[in-house]
């Protein structure tokens, strides 16, 4: 056996020793809060949008917001 390998397997079993074992766990899952809205403010909301009707950019907009609510949602019930 090559003297340096044997070297590195005493540092290894060094640092596991003094280290303890490294461990694999699964990262912790925050998902995100979606704030709900009061009745007034989503009728709010559909009269500024019935006045920008065809905006593109809204309906981007939420369309985006929707999905992020619906996987906020979903993270919530897998959890």
């Amino acid at each position: 056996m090559n003297p340096l390998c044997l070297g590195l397997e005493l540092i290894l079993l060094g640092a596991r020793l003094c280290m303890g074992e490294p461990s694999f766990r699964a990262p912790d899952v925050f998902c995100p809060v979606i704030v709900e809205r009061s009745a007034v403010w989503q009728r709010a909301l559909r009269d500024e949008r019935l006045v920008a009707a065809g905006s593109p950019r809204t309906d981007e907009a939420l369309a985006e917001w929707l999905s992020l609510r619906d996987q906020a949602r979903a993270c919530r019930v897998a959890r």
